[in-house]
């Protein structure tokens, strides 16, 4: 009778077990996503790149009006990002920094992951807890701050790419989706290949420039599938066709899958972003490579010391990932990245250099330090002459302090963001237009001046056009560089000689509003009226058709 009546309550138990214990694991790492979001920092919206990623999103879901802006207008190069921003705008802004906090949390889950597929970080609490303090601390502003602070040290060089690419940034854009790519790695080598394979995919949607670093993922998942088919199933040395044919059938199925889930992209790139003569693509990607980004596109710029480092850093990557499934990957964007850096440099395409196939470092790198951290904490605990009991408790103290630090000092950094950016006459002049704007106006805005690129997101008051935001289809890309050389040639100018110029570009345009950020400036043209003055920032309006 006893056990007959316990037999029911034991079984209850042994249930119940793993779920409290999938239930504790999933809330410690959203504790964990939600510290590390503190200690990298968020900018409040919006920042940097923001200012053009946003812009067509922003402009559907009606803020201000936006939706008149001339680059508003142009063919949206990200379609799939721009609907999330447009929904998110219109349920609460705010989701954008739950977004990157999620973002954050798979980026150090699939990178704990994958270090545990080598070291098994899991095994050991002390070994978890000191990897995770120090892979906090080489994220941290903290690191960042001090560095740059006492040593004039940019470390960002530790999880950022080469030619200052990156996965994670202060601000939440498109290119934070890449931390699927790692998300699908983590996913492979756990043998979840159908949604490895999806959550590559996803991530191309997001963010087309990662369709070249997906493509040597697919290659590196697909080839490591057929060759251990192969090796299992072969009865002799030398495979018969049949067998090699039974091996390919699985990859090529997985392959095609990738394909087709690519598909829309490479579509409607086509479609929409592709070239409308060789001519004139090729005089728009000259502008782009040597103009707008050639710090991202030409090793001669961006090469420097860091770039150094962070090659050692991936060579250091490979040979601790070298007896693992992860090293074949690490091999496949390796040797696919660095095959086409050098055709790029000894060929100097602009082609290559648009497509920067350096870019699959901003998964090496991250990943090679990852691995670095896993290897030094394994190496150290497991050969401490110390009794395990007293390694845990010095494991608890040293990860507790260089988290707590790193989060405190983030929380510090992110408050002096937004203070730090501009100064408080700068938004008391968008202030004004946003009250002001109207759905006609047009604002002239000093273009190669950085102080400026939040202002059309801010004011909510389309611009004539600004170096940081630019289009990406060929014909539009030829207006705006004229349309940058234009303005700036305009602000060059004497306060004396412009307002033939202004007048030109008022009657082309329909510009309505200039603004200057001069103490000096007074625009004496019989067609402007001053109707905005505080401090260096003054704004005319044009009052009658020059």
């Amino acid at each position: 009778m006893t056990v007959a009546s316990e037999t029911p309550s034991l079984a209850k138990q042994s249930i119940q077990r793993p779920l409290f214990r999938y239930t504790a694991l999933c809330l410690g790492w959203i504790l964990v996503a939600f510290l590390f979001n503190l200690a990298y920092t968020q900018t409040p919206l919006y920042e940097g790149n923001q200012n053009t990623k946003f812009l067509h999103g922003l402009a559907q879901a009606g803020r201000g009006y936006l939706a008149h802006d001339w680059l508003a207008n142009t063919v949206d190069p990200l379609p799939v990002f721009s609907t999330l921003v447009n929904v998110t705008a219109r349920i609460g802004e705010s989701l954008f920094y739950v977004y990157y906090g999620v973002l954050f949390g798979i980026y150090i889950f699939s990178l704990y992951g994958t270090a545990d597929a080598l070291f098994q970080l899991r095994q050991s609490w002390a070994k978890t807890l000191l990897f995770l303090g120090l892979f906090f601390t080489t994220h941290s502003a903290w690191l960042m701050y001090e560095m740059q602070k006492q040593h004039g040290l940019d470390m960002s060089f530790l999880h950022f790419g080469l030619a200052g690419q990156y996965l994670l940034g202060l601000e939440f854009q498109n290119s934070s989706f890449g931390v699927l790519l790692l998300f699908s790695i983590y996913l492979f080598l756990n043998n979840k290949i159908f949604w490895a394979i999806l959550t590559l995919g996803v991530a191309c949607l997001f963010h087309p420039a990662y369709l070249f670093s997906a493509a040597l993922i697919v290659m590196a998942y697909t080839g490591m599938i057929f060759f251990s088919s192969v090796w299992v199933n072969k009865e002799t040395k030398s495979p018969k066709i049949s067998d090699l044919l039974t091996a390919a059938r699985k990859p090529f199925l997985l392959g095609l899958l990738a394909l087709v889930l690519v598909l829309p992209v490479v579509l409607y790139n086509q479609l929409y972003l592709g070239a409308t003569s060789p001519e004139i693509s090729a005089q728009a990607l000259d502008i782009l490579v040597h103009y707008r980004i050639p710090h991202h596109s030409l090793p001669e710029v961006w090469f420097n010391n860091f770039s150094i480092y962070q090659i050692g850093m991936m060579v250091v990557g490979l040979i601790l990932a070298r007896k693992s499934r992860l090293f074949w990957i690490m091999v496949s964007l390796s040797a696919g990245g660095l095959l086409l850096s050098v055709v790029q440099i000894i060929t100097q395409s602009n082609d290559l250099a648009y497509l920067a196939p350096w870019r699959v470092s901003v998964l090496l790198v991250p990943i090679s330090l990852t691995l670095l951290i896993a290897y030094l904490v394994s190496l150290t605990v497991d050969r401490l002459p110390l009794p395990k009991l007293l390694i845990l408790g010095l494991s608890v103290i040293v990860s507790g302090y260089l988290i707590y630090q790193s989060v405190a000092v983030g929380q510090e950094r992110s408050a002096t963001y937004r203070a730090s950016a501009h100064d408080r006459k700068f938004y008391d002049m968008l202030s004004y237009i946003h009250q002001t704007v109207k759905p006609e106006d047009i604002y002239l805005v000093p273009p190669m001046d950085g102080r400026f690129n939040e202002f059309r997101i801010l004011s909510g008051a389309p611009i004539f056009i600004n170096w940081k935001s630019h289009p990406y289809k060929d014909t539009e890309i030829l207006e705006w560089y004229n349309r940058v050389q234009r303005s700036e040639a305009f602000y060059s100018l004497d306060y004396g000689q412009a307002c033939q110029p202004l007048a030109s570009l008022a009657k082309e345009y329909k510009i309505t509003h200039v603004v200057f950020q001069k103490k000096v400036a007074q625009l004496d043209c019989e067609f402007v009226e001053e109707v905005y003055r505080a401090d260096i920032y003054s704004i005319y309006e044009i009052t009658t058709q020059p």
